[in-house]
C-alpha cells in the first residue's frame, strides 16, 4: 500500500493517481491565497493611516518649527503601533506560506492558530461587520506536534465553512473553544447556521456534497477530516437546534510549549 506523501497516512482511497494529494495541494495554494489577500487588504488599511499620521506630525512639526508638542508625540505613537501591525501580520505570512514549504512537525498552540486564521479575516465585511465571535480557549493547553499548513488548512476550512453557514442567518455567531480532554486536546468550532438535517449529516464529509449552492465545492469538510486523522485526530459533528457544532480531538504532545 502506497504512503500518502503529504501526511503520512495510507493512500487507501487514490492509489495510483494521486489524486487525494492533488487536491489538496490545490486547496493549500487557494488557502494560502486567500491568507495574503488578507493580509495585503489589512497592510492596505494600516499604511493609509500610517501615512496621514505622518503628513499631520509634519504639517505640526512645520508649524512649531521644531517643538514637539503633546499632539505630536501621540501621532509618533500612533504610527509606531501601525508599524507593530506589519510586523505581526509578516509573521503570519511567514508561518502560513514558509512553512507550507517545509515537511517538519512542529509545536503548534491551538489559541495561536485561532488568532492567526481570525487575524487574516478582518479584509471579509461580513465577517467584521456582522459576525459575532466568541471564544472559549483554555490557555494552558499543551501544544499540539503536526506540520503547520495541514493544522492550519484543516482549522481554516473548519472556519469558512462556519461562516459560509451563517450568511443568511439572522442570528451570526462563531464560538471558539478549546480545553483538554484526557490526554487529548478538545477543539470546537461552533456556528448558528441553522444546523443540518441526519440526512445531510450523513454525507457531510463526503468529498463534493454541499448543502450550499453556486460557488462550493464541497471539499473543505472532507480535507479537513482528512488532514486531522492524518495526524492521529478525530472530526465529529452535531447539532443543536439552529447550531452547528464541529468537534476536533488532537493527541497533546507531553511536551509544553514556552
Amino acid at each position: 500500500m502506497e504512503e500518502n506523501f503529504s501526511t503520512g497516512k495510507p493512500s487507501y482511497l487514490f492509489p495510483k493517481d494521486k489524486s487525494l494529494e492533488a487536491i489538496i495541494d490545490r486547496y493549500r495554494f487557494s488557502a494560502l491565497g486567500s491568507l495574503i489577500k488578507g493580509i495585503v487588504h489589512n497592510l492596505n488599511g494600516s499604511l493609509q493611516i500610517l501615512s496621514m499620521r505622518l503628513e499631520i506630525l509634519q504639517r505640526l512639526l512645520a508649524q512649531e518649527k521644531g517643538k514637539t508638542t503633546q499632539t505630536a508625540r501621540l501621532n509618533v505613537e500612533q504610527c509606531l503601533e501601525q508599524i507593530e501591525q506589519f510586523q505581526a501580520l509578516i509573521e503570519v505570512l511567514m508561518k502560513a506560506g514558509i512553512q507550507e514549504e517545509e515537511n517538519e512537525l512542529r509545536l503548534i498552540q491551538i489559541k495561536d492558530l485561532f488568532e492567526d486564521c481570525l487575524s487574516l479575516l478582518y479584509h471579509n465585511l461580513f465577517f467584521k461587520h456582522q459576525v459575532k465571535v466568541v471564544k472559549n480557549i483554555s490557555y494552558d493547553l499543551p501544544p499540539i506536534k503536526a506540520r503547520h499548513s495541514d493544522l492550519s488548512l484543516a482549522f481554516w476550512n473548519l472556519i469558512q465553512n462556519a461562516l459560509e453557514a451563517m450568511e443568511k442567518s439572522p442570528v451570526k455567531v462563531l464560538t471558539l473553544g478549546a480545553d483538554l480532554d484526557g490526554d487529548r486536546i478538545r477543539v470546537t468550532v461552533r456556528d448558528t447556521g441553522g444546523g443540518f438535517s441526519e440526512e445531510a449529516k450523513a454525507h457531510l464529509f463526503e468529498p463534493f456534497f454541499s448543502t450550499k449552492k453556486g460557488r462550493h465545492l464541497g471539499l473543505g469538510l472532507f480535507i479537513a477530516r482528512f488532514l486531522l486523522e492524518a495526524r492521529g485526530g478525530s472530526l465529529e459533528v452535531g447539532s443543536r437546534g439552529a447550531e452547528s457544532i464541529f468537534t476536533v480531538f488532537l493527541p497533546a504532545s507531553p511536551t509544553r510549549g514556552n
